[in-house]
């Protein structure tokens, strides 16, 4: 096994890609008894069933929790927040590190599921956790291939072991937001486009007129024209004029892209954590606006690197 030092395992993300012919408590007991044996608390956050089967191969010790699985959120930001909370509630806090076991959850947006995974490597680094993710669909390579991509370390019958295929967060975003690029609603004419915008109140009211005519709710569309005031009050403080937004709405989902000509910003990891925690200080809005969309990406203008446009993304 590759030894890490102790400040780059702080946060142990393991993956177990299960499939329907092996008995979850095989691999995993063994895991998890070898923790209880060191005096480490064990937090069992699956479904009923898996839960159950796992409790009654670890026994009654006090030290093993049973928690309602968490609902699988589909914005990363949720969820990241989500898990931190989980795992802060039974955080030790006296050295010791907690052993927590998570899923299988909802993997049909592929997407919103590798973001989640690779940001909890970034998210929760500081934490002293051994973080067990249970994976269904082992008979799939899609599955196997994101769970090495995803996860440092891979629950296998040789027991714990280096992924192969692990990928740094910022990395993998990179490649997913690239994959999207261009959007195909950019093709098509814009429900609202303003150019050269000087007055964000002028936006703000045209926003508001337009998505009160859209699929979403009335707390989606106020939500999103947070994202859009957040984002493009950032675009004119910090880029270079004009700034540019163009906004697509159909009955499936809304595209935001604000556009300046200063340079973009290439952190696909900025804005999954409050910069400060004091919202009077300001520097937040990134966060504030990731929480209020499906998708928040960053890319240049154009192809020869100028200019910077943010795209937002609400599924209706």
């Amino acid at each position: 096994m590759v030894q890490q030092s102790q400040d780059q395992q702080v946060y142990r993300h393991v993956g177990y890609v299960m499939n329907d012919r092996e008995d979850v408590a095989t691999l995993v007991g063994p895991f998890l008894q070898s923790a209880l044996a060191a005096g480490e608390p064990v937090v069992l956050a699956c479904p009923d069933a898996m839960a159950t089967a796992l409790a009654a191969v670890l026994g009654s010790d006090r030290q093993v929790h049973v928690v309602p699985a968490e609902p699988q959120e589909d914005r990363p930001p949720a969820a990241l927040a989500a898990m931190a909370d989980l795992i802060d509630r039974d955080l030790p806090g006296d050295g010791r590190r907690l052993h927590l076991v998570t899923g299988p959850g909802r993997q049909d947006d592929a997407s919103a599921w590798l973001q989640t995974e690779a940001l909890l490597n970034h998210v929760l680094a500081a934490r002293p956790v051994d973080h067990l993710c249970l994976m269904a669909g082992g008979e799939t390579a899609d599955t196997a291939a994101a769970a090495r991509a995803t996860h440092p370390w891979l629950l296998t019958a040789e027991g714990l072991v280096p992924s192969p295929g692990y990928r740094a967060p910022a990395d993998l975003l990179r490649d997913l937001q690239r994959a999207g690029l261009p959007d195909p609603l950019e093709a098509t004419e814009p429900t609202l486009a303003m150019v050269d915008l000087d007055d964000m109140r002028v936006l703000r009211r045209a926003l508001n007129r337009v998505l009160a005519e859209s699929a979403l709710s009335a707390d989606a569309a106020q939500d999103f024209v947070l994202a859009i005031d957040e984002v493009t009050a950032n675009a004119a403080e910090h880029g270079i004029p004009p700034v540019d937004v163009r906004l697509w709405c159909t009955p499936e989902r809304l595209l935001c892209a604000i556009t300046d000509h200063g340079a973009c910003f290439d952190d696909p990891l900025v804005g999954y954590g409050p910069a400060h925690g004091d919202m009077a200080v300001g520097g937040m809005g990134l966060w504030l606006a990731r929480r209020s969309v499906d998708s928040l990406t960053a890319s240049p203008a154009d192809d020869s690197g100028d200019g910077c446009t943010v795209r937002l993304v609400v599924n209706a």
